[in-house]
């Protein structure tokens, strides 16, 4: 049974997907990610103890090249300062500046990787976990091609909420639940989330034409004097087409759950922001 937030609408997916801010579980989760990175070094150095000596080489790096400090400071011998994680946890760092860092990071293993060892990539595998940790804790950045680039902005954020707080209750109900399922911790459940969205669409449909499918839908819209242009009503009908096909669609496959088919986090937020848009256009139509 959906919670009574779910139900209402007081769950918004500006507090599920997390931008323009680290939160303590973010900041937590990539801290983490620089404490692996010894190990990452062990995989293709000999002795551990060089493998720490080479994470100390780049936080060397860093207090250099990114805090701009003296390198004749960084150490007295004895003890070093340590600087990625002490500069990601500190309150009073911008969090876009928080995330140059790790881009500088980067940069400094992929020429560890290019002088050293190209076989297993350092940069690859803390980039893989930096990733998957940005995917389960719903972080609006992913990184590719070696930068951090937003895939979730403002605006859809804000097309999902609208869709929700302007909804009847039944669509209400499915948009919430697909957007809790996408948020879920610690395993989001992005196969039944694109599945809510796809039923919030023909939750709508139902309820202003009577017809459970997109295509009688627009068609019975059209008949009633609505006019859709043709180019984006072939799309509104491809895009659920892709999801109901019954041998290839993503919802066929999605039913399946003995299938190897897997959808990603990508795919759940694309479905509900498509979803979420296709209900606010035909709002603003019927």
């Amino acid at each position: 049974m959906a919670l009574f937030s779910e139900r209402y609408g007081y769950t918004k997916a500006s507090d599920v997907i997390i931008r323009e801010k680290i939160t303590p579980e973010i900041q937590n989760a990539i801290c983490s990610c620089y404490d692996k990175l010894p190990d990452l070094f062990n995989e293709v150095i000999a002795y551990y103890q060089d493998a720490k000596a080479e994470y100390q080489n780049l936080e060397e790096y860093l207090w250099v090249y990114f805090l701009n400090e003296r390198a004749a400071n960084f150490s007295d011998g004895y003890k070093y300062h340590v600087v990625a994680t002490v500069y990601i946890e500190d309150k009073s760092n911008a969090w876009y500046k928080k995330l140059d860092i790790i881009e500088k990071t980067i940069q400094y293993l992929r020429n560890f990787d290019a002088k050293n060892h190209k076989f297993y990539p350092v940069a690859s595998n803390f980039i893989k976990l930096l990733n998957s940790a940005f995917e389960r804790l719903n972080f609006a950045y992913r990184i590719i091609n070696d930068e951090i680039v937003e895939i979730t902005s403002e605006q859809e954020i804000k097309t999902i909420e609208t869709a929700i707080e302007n909804s009847a209750r039944n669509i209400k109900m499915h948009l919430n639940r697909a957007l809790e399922l996408y948020a879920q911790r610690p395993n989001s459940d992005y196969r039944n989330s694109i599945k809510e969205s796809i039923s919030a669409v023909e939750a709508f449909c139902r309820e202003k034409t009577g017809e459970n499918t997109l295509g009688k839908a627009l068609n019975k819209l059209e008949k009633n004097g609505i006019v859709f242009p043709d180019v984006l009503k072939t799309a509104f009908e491809k895009l659920y087409a892709y999801t109901n096909q019954p041998d290839a669609g993503i919802r066929h496959a999605l039913m399946d759950d003995t299938g190897v088919y897997t959808p990603k986090a990508e795919e759940a937020i694309f479905m509900l922001v498509s979803c979420s848009a296709f209900i606010n256009y035909l709002s603003k139509k019927v």
